[in-house]
């Protein structure tokens, strides 16, 4: 391990724990006076961080929530919701990550059962990039659970999500980890309007009332993140892309802008 590495380490987890963790502190106190010290520094400043992420994640939600009323009569968020998402969000300090978490809390209060337990135990492994990711994903994504997919690619580079961006949105149980689902659509007219986010994609075909299209789907947690947490409009070049990649299938397409619902 080089110098350089090594120097890293004990400035990282120093930063972290409150003490001295470079290489000799470590090495010369294996026990004793000085691991008791770094012992308690360590509670203190761990426990201290978390409450600074908690806090943090509460205020945004107070940002979030505004003067909003509730509508109706709603039930209190579970105290078994709360402890998991506390559990969570005290280790949350990248500030894009404690911007969603606050999010979350303001929706769940005024809608409880919007996000389950697992859905918070998914936003737990994410990170300011792989919200970013995801981001760029929903752009994509068709309300009902899917990225459809242009042509038999799997990857959408040109829309700033690539193979490996799906790869970790997998890994991160947002996407299914079949690459190659098709996914049917039942047109009696010959025509379906795909509803996106700001768009609507009007496709025909002259013979068929099946419309089996390649996509990937997203899981019940990504669904819950999609629908609660803000997604933006729909890619309209991307949405124009897919309709020209219908027409090599003998399809017809029209795109409109359409208003949020």
């Amino acid at each position: 391990m080089s110098d350089t590495v090594s120097k890293r380490i004990g400035e990282s987890i120093s930063r972290l724990l409150g003490a001295d963790y470079d290489a000799e502190a470590v090495d010369e106190s294996a026990g004793g006076k000085a691991q008791r010290e770094r012992l308690n520094q360590r509670l203190v400043a761990l426990e201290m961080r978390r409450q600074a992420n908690i806090e943090a994640v509460v205020a945004m939600a107070y940002a979030v929530a505004g003067d909003d009323a509730i509508e109706g009569p709603a039930p209190d968020v579970e105290d078994d919701w709360l402890a998991r998402f506390v559990g969570h969000a005290q280790d949350v300090g990248n500030p894009v990550m404690q911007t969603v978490w606050g999010e979350a809390l303001a929706h769940q209060t005024a809608n409880p059962g919007s996000f389950s337990l697992r859905t918070l135990d998914v936003l737990a492994g994410m990170t300011g990039d792989d919200w970013g990711t995801w981001k760029r994903a929903c752009r994509l994504n068709f309300p009902t659970g899917y990225l459809l997919k242009l042509g038999r690619r799997a990857e959408f580079d040109e829309f700033e999500l690539t193979r490996d961006d799906i790869q970790r949105l997998q890994t991160l149980e947002l996407v299914q980890e079949t690459d190659d689902l098709s996914v049917t659509f039942y047109a009696p007219t010959k025509g379906l309007t795909f509803d996106f986010i700001g768009a609507n994609l009007i496709v025909r075909h002259p013979e068929s009332t099946l419309f089996t299209l390649p996509a990937f789907r997203i899981t019940g947690a990504a669904r819950e993140i999609f629908r609660h947490l803000g997604a933006d409009d729909a890619d309209m070049e991307y949405l124009q892309a897919l309709g020209e990649s219908l027409k090599a299938d003998g399809f017809d397409f029209r795109l409109r802008p359409a208003a949020r619902s």
